[in-house]
C-alpha cells in the first residue's frame, strides 16, 4: 500500500514539474469540445444571423367623429308595470322588431335574416338558448339593447325610449325565446337604478368634436374682440369717477374686464359683484385696494362697469 501512495506521489510531481504534460493529456477532451461547439454553430448559422425583426403592422384603426344628436327628454316609467307584457305592449315589440331586427335576426328569431349574411359572429338565434352573453331575462335584454355587444354587429339601440325598448325585449321573449328566465323583483330594481328609469332624465345634445372646437374658438374670438373693444374705450371714460375707481383697484385691467366679461352674474346686484371682486382679488386683475372702498365707491364702480360692460 505505501508503495501505491509512494507511486502516486511520484506522479503528481512529475506532472507538476512538466505542465506540458498535463496539457497533452487535456488536449483531446479539448479538442472534441471544440468540435461540438463549432459543428453547433454551423447548424445553427441562419437562426443566429437572422434578424428578429417583427413585421409592420399597418394601423387599420378607422377614427369617426360624433354623430349629431337632439336633445331628448326621457320620461320616467316603473319598470314593475312592464313585468307582465300586454297585448299592447307585445303589438308595441313586434313592430319594433320588424322595423330594427328582422333584417338580421329573421322573421323567426333564428338568425338568418338577409343582413346575416357574412356577419361573424352570426346573429344571434333567439330560438336557441345557448350563448347568450347577457341572458333571457327582461333585464339582460333591456342591457344589451341599451348597451350593445361589441365588437359583434349587435350596435346600441339608445336611441329608443325605455317603454321602446322593454316592448322589444318582451317581445322577443314572448315570441321566440322557449322557457326565458324571468326577474326578480331585484333584478328590476336593479335595472331601475343602473339606468334610471324611475327617474328619467334630459339626454344632452351631441354634435361632432371638430365643429365643437371651431364653436369654442369662435366663442373666444368674440369675448377677446369684446375685451380688447371695451379696454380701448375706457380712456373716453377719463371723467368718470366710476374710471377712476377703475384704474386705483385694477392692477392689470385687461385680466379684470377678461373676468367681468366671463361671469356675467355680476350684473344682477350689487353684493354679487362685491363678492366676485373680493373673493378672487390678485386673480381677477383686481388688487387689495378694493377692500378699502366704501359704500358708495362701490355703487360707483358698480354702475360704470354695467355701463362700460
Amino acid at each position: 500500500m505505501k508503495d501505491i501512495f509512494n507511486g502516486i506521489k511520484n506522479k503528481t510531481r512529475q506532472l507538476t514539474e512538466n505542465p506540458g504534460t498535463i496539457f497533452g493529456l487535456l488536449y483531446p477532451y479539448l479538442l472534441v469540445i471544440g468540435l461540438g461547439l463549432g459543428i453547433y454553430y454551423v447548424q445553427n448559422l441562419d437562426n443566429i444571423a437572422r434578424e428578429n425583426v417583427p413585421p409592420v403592422l399597418h394601423d387599420s384603426t378607422v377614427v369617426t367623429d360624433l354623430t349629431v344628436k337632439n336633445s331628448v327628454i326621457v320620461p320616467p316609467i316603473n319598470v314593475f308595470d312592464f313585468k307582465t307584457p300586454t297585448p299592447e305592449l307585445l303589438s308595441e315589440g313586434e313592430k319594433l322588431y320588424k322595423a330594427n331586427c328582422s333584417s338580421c335576426h329573421g322573421d323567426n328569431g333564428k338568425g338568418d335574416g338577409p343582413a346575416s349574411a357574412g356577419l361573424n359572429p352570426p346573429p344571434r338565434n333567439f330560438t336557441s338558448r345557448e350563448g347568450w352573453k347577457n341572458g333571457t331575462k327582461l333585464s339582460q335584454i333591456y342591457t344589451t339593447l341599451q348597451e350593445g355587444l361589441p365588437p359583434s354587429a349587435m350596435v346600441s339601440y339608445d336611441y329608443l325610449l325605455p317603454e321602446q325598448k322593454i316592448a322589444l325585449a318582451q317581445y322577443i321573449r314572448a315570441t321566440f325565446i322557449p322557457n326565458p328566465e324571468n326577474d326578480s323583483d331585484a333584478d328590476l330594481q336593479a335595472l331601475d337604478a343602473i339606468y334610471n328609469l324611475s327617474a328619467g332624465q334630459q339626454i344632452a345634445a351631441q354634435i361632432p368634436v371638430a365643429k365643437a372646437e371651431v364653436l369654442i374658438i369662435s366663442e373666444n374670438e368674440n369675448k377677446i374682440k369684446k375685451v380688447e373693444s371695451e379696454l380701448n374705450s375706457l380712456n373716453s371714460f377719463s371723467n368718470d369717477n366710476g374710471f377712476k375707481l377703475f384704474k386705483k383697484v385694477t392692477t392689470e385691467p385687461k385680466i379684470a374686464l377678461s373676468y367681468l366679461i366671463n361671469n356675467n352674474d355680476w350684473k344682477k346686484n350689487l353684493p354679487d359683484f362685491i363678492s366676485l371682486v373680493i373673493n378672487n382679488v390678485n386673480q381677477n386683475g383686481f388688487n387689495g385696494s378694493v377692500f378699502n372702498l366704501k359704500k358708495d365707491e362701490w355703487t360707483s364702480l358698480y354702475n360704470f362697469m354695467l355701463k362700460l360692460i
